[in-house]
């Protein structure tokens, strides 16, 4: 997936680490997302059902874990409020938005923002936040390559 690492860097800005099995299913779902954005139009018939075959596990456990991550970021949005508004707009600051809104405005952000291209192609990391040089990113971002 082309937007793999710029996801990983977001999700981990967002407060979100690998420990959450959210984590993984946002990520494949991205990937099929990628393939067929008509997958979001069926997400609990379409989405949590083809994450679930991958993960082995069922499609109730997708959507919670995908509800869990949102549900982590938005009790923690004190410490990346500016990254969240960016990301969901001032709607969602009183309200946390659906996994599907969620899913699809995300991925409408790293889409639209292009920010893989933008790492992988430049000698200074550019913050998407500030768009300052940013040492902290480019180190984020080289142990994100490495994974």
């Amino acid at each position: 997936m082309e937007y793999k690492i710029t996801t990983k860097s977001v999700l981990h800005q967002l407060g979100i680490s690998k420990s959450y099995s959210g984590y993984d299913y946002i990520l494949y779902a991205f990937e099929l997302i990628e393939q067929d954005e008509n997958v979001l139009t069926g997400i609990t018939k379409i989405l949590y059902i083809e994450i679930a075959r991958e993960f082995h596990t069922s499609h109730t456990c997708v959507e919670r874990n995908i509800r869990k991550v949102i549900e982590v970021i938005w009790k923690n949005q004190q410490s990346n409020h500016a990254l969240l508004l960016k990301i969901f707009g001032s709607h969602f600051m009183e309200s946390k938005p659906s996994n599907k809104e969620f899913l699809e405005l995300l991925y409408a952000y790293i889409q639209s923002n292009n920010l893989f291209e933008n790492i992988l192609h430049k000698d200074n990391f550019i913050c998407p936040i500030s768009k300052d040089v940013c040492i902290a990113y480019t180190k984020l971002v080289e142990k994100l390559i490495n994974l």
